[in-house]
């Protein structure tokens, strides 16, 4: 059986057993989206559309009243409908225009993050990267260095630039973690789950030095991060409903879909350093995962609906996704060294929502009541031995 299904279906039914509920539940699907984060703070320029007349709006959907199939939403209800459609953020610079059934509409948009991104008014905040001046100790994750001999010139710098990138994200997650946190205990979290979040904030520390001896090996010089702009401060919110509602999107989202694309570049990286580096990520992105939906299920079961719909509005949007342009074709070398990119990588990430997010988004709307408070035998402990262990035989 092909490694990479192996993990996402152990992850899948690790996550049920971890919301104490049955391998089976509702699924929410039809979402496939590009999830590579942008290199810089720079919005991409395109033409999004929606569907119109929405498919609910006979059933009283679309925002509440009666709509007009022959008239666009206005560009402030279109930005709202596109974030939820295409999971990014999006400015409408356009009335919008009827093209068979949609309305289209010039925009500018930044694409949220597999992972957990550091996020500044919805746009992924990193530090720069910085070469050729040491590493600070950044760039000594890892004994073993991916061959390179061998490599094209034009190869190795693409390498070092998407392992550049990684890095800088990985990096950069440490912060959000530190901010999680601390927001954590803004709302009295159980001492478990702050405990899972520093946690999480050292493995983020472990994944960014192994991605900056990747990066460095492969740029034939050394690699590093700069300072955070944290620009001064670093929000924490109290309000639980808004934690939830981020760590529903950044967590059990994202992060899912990050375990699931490390493990398929597992199974593709052809280099043994470049393959126990992902399996590593795979494994303890999936662990950041579970807690992840360990919080958001513990911030239903005190918040009561408030937190509820504040999550479940997260998911209603993932699941109103539509298809999007990959990218066009990636360079068919870079499997092989453990990336995916372009078509592969929305392949990926639209196994990791339909087999994994979605089933456990459906059952976790369905069945985490708010106010039950579970026992010993639902506690928020992570389960039986899952994607770590389906890891330790890919290699």
């Amino acid at each position: 059986m092909n490694p990479a299904h192996v993990f996402r279906r152990s992850l899948a039914h690790r996550l049920f057993a971890l919301l104490a509920l049955p391998a089976a539940g509702a699924v929410v699907s039809g979402c496939l989206f590009s999830t590579s984060c942008p290199d810089n703070d720079e919005p991409i320029t395109a033409e999004r559309c929606l569907t119109w007349p929405p498919e609910d709006a006979g059933a009283g959907g679309g925002g509440g009243g009666s709509v007009d199939p022959l008239v666009c939403p206005s560009r402030d209800d279109a930005t709202t409908r596109l974030n939820d459609q295409f999971f990014a953020s999006h400015t409408v610079k356009s009335d919008g225009t009827l093209k068979d059934g949609q309305c289209c509409y010039a925009t500018e948009f930044i694409p949220y993050c597999e992972g957990r991104p550091y996020l500044v008014d919805e746009v992924a905040r990193t530090a720069p990267a910085i070469r050729g001046r040491g590493d600070a100790g950044w760039g000594a994750g890892t004994s073993s260095r991916p061959a390179v001999a061998e490599i094209a010139p034009d190869l190795r710098a693409v390498l070092a630039a998407e392992w550049t990138r990684d890095a800088l994200f990985e990096h950069a997650s440490v912060a959000s973690f530190g901010r999680f946190a601390m927001e954590l205990l803004a709302v009295g979290a159980p001492a478990e789950l702050v405990e899972e979040a520093h946690r999480a904030a050292l493995d983020e520390v472990r994944h960014a030095r192994l991605c900056f001896a990747l990066a460095s090996a492969y740029a034939g010089e050394p690699v590093a991060p700069g300072a955070f702009p944290f620009g001064g401060a670093a929000e924490v919110v109290a309000d639980l409903a808004s934690i939830a509602a981020r760590t529903a999107k950044e967590g059990c989202i994202n992060e899912t879909i990050a375990a699931v694309i490390a493990a398929e570049q597992c199974a593709r990286a052809e280099d043994p350093a470049v393959a126990e580096v992902l399996a590593g990520i795979a494994a303890d992105e999936a662990r950041h995962a579970e807690l992840a939906w360990r919080t958001v299920a513990w911030a239903i079961r005190v918040g009561g609906e408030q937190v509820r719909s504040a999550v479940e509005e997260v998911f209603v949007g993932l699941a109103q996704g539509a298809m999007l342009d990959a990218g066009g074709a990636a360079d068919p070398r870079l499997a092989a060294h453990g990336r995916l990119a372009g078509a592969a990588l929305a392949e990926a990430t639209a196994r990791a929502l339909e087999e994994v997010v979605g089933p456990a988004a459906g059952v976790l709307l369905q069945s985490v009541a708010p106010g039950f408070h579970p026992g010993p035998e639902q506690g928020l402990s992570a389960p039986a031995p899952g994607p770590a262990q389906a890891l330790d035989s890919w290699r």
